[in-house]
């Protein structure tokens, strides 16, 4: 989507929880939430540089974890 100058794309990536069932509460899931977390951040550099061309930065985000699937998902601009 464009907007004037500035172009919109949304960016959805996904990880899964090594062990989504046997962690009760989120101070339990905050380890390895924050370790899927580093992983997501390692994929949206090299996605960010291969969607249309790259030149891409972050204008907003939102995570969400459901289900033992930490969803990230990321508004950019350029």
């Amino acid at each position: 989507m464009t907007n004037g100058q500035h172009e919109y794309k949304m960016l959805v990536l996904t990880k899964r929880l090594k062990v989504p069932g046997l962690l009760e509460t989120m101070t339990d899931q905050a380890p390895e939430v924050s370790r899927v977390m580093g992983k997501i951040e390692e994929d949206l550099g090299t996605s960010m540089a291969a969607l249309d061309g790259g030149g891409w930065s972050i204008n907003s985000h939102s995570v969400t974890v459901y289900n033992g699937l930490v969803i990230a998902s990321i508004l950019l601009s350029r």
